[in-house]
């Protein structure tokens, strides 16, 4: 049995010559600075070098400018692997979702919440609410006891509540006697809110929903503002359809608005339940957010190079150090000798 014999490399000239260059690539084993910043790093040590050893001959001289190399080239790796292992832990807090999806016993709305918490370092709530209306209106609800089955008797047993229902801007209706009527569109949205999960975004989707609000309040107010203009054209019209011998129109028929019934104590239950839900998963996001920051710390502490990086990293760090070695013992045995000398 034969064993074969290695390749020993490119034979043509032409291989050769690719193969010459293949140091340009990145320019650790080259024996030239491979940029401007190299170049000046080169000097320094070189000065460094001159002004410790004193060289007198073209040798010794010659030594310390292989010295200066092989520390620049030596800097130039431990910095690319310091750059690179930064880079995977930029990586690492870019894409938090890499780290939430092992928080398996968290709601996927807690983790949406806390993922913006991260991101965002403050933690937006839906319907302009804030957390400590968010736990007042929750403290209400907790407290509520027996059954209301009238609109003042809600306001009394949830004052907070219905303050904020006032002040909430729904277009369409008013802020003085149709609270009761933004409860459930208030339910709607938060039910919407909590129902994205993990992609709860509520910084933007309050942003967007204040622009739409403000949008439909501009359009309302213009058809306002031009009713007086349209009931003018419409007598004008009548006129013209009287002078031309026409029955007049039948007036259109007023649609009488009634209240609205009080919801029985199910559908009113399941509008406040949508507060508590929010609560609820504010409180476990808190918790989320301490356990990703465990999860990550450790994560950062284990990052390392893919072994193929790593062991290409290590051989030339070796052989670098081999050089710069050598090149020491060399310069040290060449001063000795014009010493004697």
């Amino acid at each position: 049995m034969t064993v074969a014999k290695r390749g020993g490399g490119p034979k043509t000239q032409q291989g050769k010559a690719r193969s010459s260059q293949n140091s340009r690539t990145h320019g650790i084993t080259s024996n030239k600075p491979k940029d401007a910043n190299e170049k000046a790093l080169i000097e320094t040590f070189s000065k460094e070098l001159v002004d410790y050893y004193d060289p007198q001959s073209p040798l010794e001289k010659l030594q310390i400018e292989r010295i200066a190399i092989c520390r620049a080239k030596l800097q130039y790796l431990y910095e690319l692997e310091q750059v690179k292992l930064e880079l995977a832990g930029k990586e690492l807090d870019a894409q938090p979702e890499k780290i939430l999806e092992k928080i398996t016993e968290a709601s996927a709305l807690s983790r949406g919440m806390a993922k913006e918490l991260i991101l965002h370092g403050q933690l937006y709530l839906p319907c302009r609410l804030d957390i400590k209306l968010l736990e007042d209106i929750c403290a209400e609800i907790d407290g509520l006891s027996g059954v209301l089955e009238t609109a003042p008797q809600f306001a009394r047993a949830l004052p907070k509540l219905t303050k904020y229902l006032n002040n909430y801007p729904v277009v369409g209706l008013n802020n003085t006697d149709q609270w009761m009527e933004k409860l459930v569109e208030v339910s709607k949205d938060l039910e919407g809110a909590s129902g994205k999960g993990e992609g709860f975004r509520a910084k933007w989707s309050e942003f967007i929903e204040t622009y739409l609000v403000g949008k439909k309040y501009e359009a309302k107010l213009q058809e306002e503002a031009m009713q007086p203009e349209i009931d003018e054209l419409m007598e004008y019209q009548e006129q013209r359809r009287i002078a031309r011998g026409e029955k007049p129109r039948e007036p259109a028929p007023q649609n009488s608005l009634t209240k609205p019934n009080f919801p029985d104590q199910v559908t009113l239950r399941s509008y406040l339940k949508h507060f508590k839900t929010l609560l609820s998963a504010y409180q476990e996001a808190g918790g989320v957010v301490i356990k990703y920051n465990e999860i990550k710390d450790l994560m950062t502490k284990a990052i390392s190079l893919p072994a193929s990086e790593s062991d290409l990293l290590m051989r030339y760090q070796t052989t670098l150090e081999r050089r710069l070695s050598q090149a020491i013992g060399e310069l040290l045995a060449l001063q000795r000798s014009n010493h004697k000398n």
